[in-house]
């Protein structure tokens, strides 16, 4: 059996499964940088988060933005000739040498996507930034103007920062040539991949894994709802409680066709891992087998945003039950008295 490294090359496409998920975004790597970042992934190395929270459609939305990520001139910026951009002075002149007003579908398209890069709490800020700025040039520069700023719990003087660093990505959607810059699944899926490879050329253990071969079922939710939610006020999840609680009351217990799809998805899933880490064994890598078999058992259990409702709906009436004798006691008490 022909061999490329320790993997079988009839069996490359378990590993291939693992490190690509549905895509196949690492064509270019070689079957010992597959092995090298399936160990990544069932070592847990931290995962690298790349996203894009929203983006101005006016030129005001753009430049508020601006303001907003560098608060309001407070945080130093850099723009894509790596030039410091410092106080809200400055921030109003890239703003302006944007010319965002000339720009096509003024108020109909975005003008500019905010992206966000970030790492979890404890990871080197400089060397985040280093990583950023690198991804960026690589994917921008000569092409998009941008502008980027490094947040850290530290210097940030938001009285809510979040305790993990991260660095705010503005790129204008036009490029030089008059080409719109389009953001994609795909598209953000490859820019982890190069983002977790800038962060370990930087000494930063980063990795990019697709979602469900980490064990997770929900996907992201977009940024106006998110924040909707910690106000309390978002009608798709006040919605989607009351159907989960009517289902409850119905007794309806036939699985969802997504729902399918997830186990479905998980199965495939276990049967790579465990198929990857026969071919380890055979290869003679005893230890990093052992290591992906007890990933594999350790995935926890596939669960979708309707069964977490659930949960949460029963966990509430059970506090009610409990509380309710307690309350009940207390009424005879005050009677009595």
């Amino acid at each position: 059996m022909a061999t490329n490294g320790d993997f079988a090359l009839v069996e490359s496409h378990d590993i291939d499964f693992l490190v690509n998920g549905r895509r196949s975004r690492t064509q270019r790597l070689t079957l010992g940088q597959k092995k090298e970042q399936l160990a990544r992934t069932v070592n847990r190395v931290p995962e690298v988060l790349v996203k894009v929270s929203g983006g101005g459609k006016t030129t005001q939305h753009v430049r508020a933005h601006m303001d907003y990520i560098t608060r309001n001139g407070k945080l130093d910026a850099v723009n894509d000739q790596g030039e410091k951009i410092s106080g809200k002075e400055d921030v109003k002149e890239l703003h302006d040498s944007w010319d965002l007003d000339a720009a096509n579908g003024q108020g109909k398209y975005r003008q500019a996507f905010n992206i966000v890069l970030s790492m979890p709490a404890g990871t080197d800020p400089k060397g985040l930034f280093k990583a950023a700025q690198n991804f960026a040039r690589e994917r921008f520069y000569g092409q998009h103007q941008y502008m980027m700023v490094l947040h850290t719990p530290d210097t940030d003087p938001d009285k809510n920062a979040p305790p993990h660093p991260h660095v705010h990505l503005v790129v204008k959607a036009e490029g030089f040539d008059g080409k719109r810059l389009h953001i994609r699944k795909a598209t953000l899926e490859e820019w982890r991949g190069d983002f977790a490879e800038k962060l370990r050329e930087q000494g930063i253990e980063a990795n990019a894994t697709p979602r469900d071969i980490r064990g997770q079922t929900r996907k992201g939710i977009m940024a106006g709802m998110h924040y909707a939610e910690k106000r309390g006020d978002s009608i798709v999840t006040k919605s989607k409680f009351e159907e989960a609680r009517q289902e409850l009351v119905r007794g309806d217990r036939e699985p969802k066709p997504w729902e399918v799809a997830i186990i479905n998805r998980r199965q495939a899933v276990m049967r790579s891992l465990l198929s990857a880490a026969n071919e380890l064994r055979r290869g003679g890598d005893e230890t990093l087998a052992t290591v992906v078999e007890r990933y594999a058992k350790e995935l926890p259990r596939p669960e979708t945003e309707r069964h977490q409702m659930k949960r949460a709906i029963v966990a509430q009436i059970q506090r009610q039950q409990m509380l309710k004798p307690n309350q009940e006691r207390e009424g005879t008490d005050h009677k009595d008295r």
